[in-house]
């Protein structure tokens, strides 16, 4: 067998886990169940009143209300349980798989050139699919072979082209500060885009220098010797599994400030989603545009930073001569 192949079917089983829209669906049907478990309950209690008052028309009537209780809760439990075993059997192979196979060895200079799409973030997947998490960490596991189950970290990918199409940047990044694979971590002091504290998806606040948008877009600066040498028409795209926060929103600003004739594409989630997510606003002349795709991509917090893209766009198209990096980042948060 196809030893890739085989890789693919074992991640897209191991990702068939509880997503948020089965658990809400599980959720209810468990409260539902409740609710005909506590109807038997009363209907049981009004038949054994109707037996002791010797009433057999209410009874019969309490009993075949019974029955058609203890039938439909019994048709509901099967579904439930029907939705989750899926997931469980998916758990189970992914414990006794990490348990028993060793890590796959891999050399990160074999993963080439990866397009800034969702097409390349499975690629990225497939790649360190079963590698030592210990060696390159994706938040997830910290030891053992790395399996997408549950995979919360943020994952990015930048490509930048010059206006005859030779690539002058790419690569991806890992949100996180150890181990992570990808793009380095941006300079504490003294890099080219300056970060701020912006607030994630559960309402924690901190510094987002560890982005991976932010590692990306700072690895791009420092990678050009000459910010002159990208000529009009050059063309770069960043693609992000979620949401920008205010800080990265802000990030892109100063990127399209410090290379005013870059234009820059920004696209977030899965585009086979059932929905496009209608938050972007349409290409400003600054040469940013920015496109979401993933319609449950930031439960909490994407109005802010679609906001913040949006802000982001504005300010770059309202202001014509090059200003400092940091008030670009105030702009954006703003």
């Amino acid at each position: 067998a196809d030893p890739a192949w085989n890789q693919r079917e074992l991640l897209e089983l191991s990702t068939s886990s509880k997503t948020d829209s089965k658990q809400d669906l599980l959720d209810e049907m468990e409260s539902v169940i409740d609710e005909l478990r506590r109807a038997q309950e009363s209907v049981h209690s009004e038949l054994l009143s109707a037996k002791e008052r010797e009433d057999m028309p209410a009874v019969r009537s309490a009993g075949r209300s019974l029955n058609d209780l203890k039938a439909l809760t019994r048709r509901l439990d099967g579904e439930r349980r029907g939705l989750t075993k899926n997931s469980a059997l998916a758990a189970l192979l992914v414990t006794v798989c990490r348990r028993v196979l060793p890590v796959r060895q891999i050399d990160p200079r074999d993963l080439r050139q990866v397009s800034p799409s969702y097409d390349g973030y499975l690629q990225i997947l497939d790649f360190y699919f079963f590698s030592d998490a210990s060696l390159y960490c994706f938040g997830e596991h910290f030891s053992g072979p790395n399996w997408f189950t549950r995979l919360k970290r943020n994952i990015a990918i930048f490509m930048v082209h010059d206006s005859e199409g030779k690539l002058l940047y790419n690569s991806f990044a890992v949100s996180g500060e150890n181990k992570t694979p990808g793009a380095a971590p941006a300079p504490a002091d003294g890099g080219p885009l300056v970060s701020i504290e912006a607030e994630d998806e559960h309402g924690r606040v901190f510094d987002r220098r560890h982005d991976a948008e932010f590692k990306l877009l700072t690895g791009f600066c420092l990678s050009l010797a000459d910010r002159a040498g990208i000529a009009s028409n050059a063309r770069a795209a960043l693609w992000s599994k979620k949401p920008l926060c205010r800080s990265c929103a802000g990030a892109v600003q100063q990127v399209q400030r410090l290379f005013p004739t870059l234009s820059l594409h920004v696209e977030v989630g899965d585009p086979n989603a059932a929905a496009n997510d209608a938050a972007s606003g349409a290409a400003s002349s600054s040469g940013v545009s920015t496109s979401a795709s993933s319609p449950k991509a930031a439960p909490k917090g994407d109005a802010k930073a679609k906001a913040s893209m949006s802000c982001a766009a504005g300010c770059a198209a309202s202001a014509n001569p090059p200003v400092d990096a940091s008030i670009a980042v105030l702009a954006a948060a703003e």
